[in-house]
């Protein structure tokens, strides 16, 4: 994931931080939340694991296999 732009959002809520962390190019997000004792350079490290993760799974599936069936919206039918 070197040399990519990642947006980290965090945002403490009660005694937990809530993470958002996107990447620029692709648009793949990843949301979590962390104890609030956490280090800002954990929690950089954790949002970009989770990125790269999410990311090399979204690419093994291919673009069409993002979401479970072809309807619009969120979910999957079952």
């Amino acid at each position: 994931m070197s040399g990519r732009e990642i947006y980290i959002e965090v945002q403490q809520v009660g005694a937990s931080v809530r993470v958002a962390a996107v990447d620029a190019a692709t648009g793949e997000e990843v949301v979590f939340q962390v104890p609030v004792r956490t280090t800002r350079a954990e929690i950089d490290q954790l949002a970009l694991s989770k990125l790269a993760w999410k990311m090399s799974k979204t690419a093994a599936e291919g673009p069409d296999e993002k979401r479970p069936g072809k309807k619009p919206g969120r979910g999957i039918s079952v």
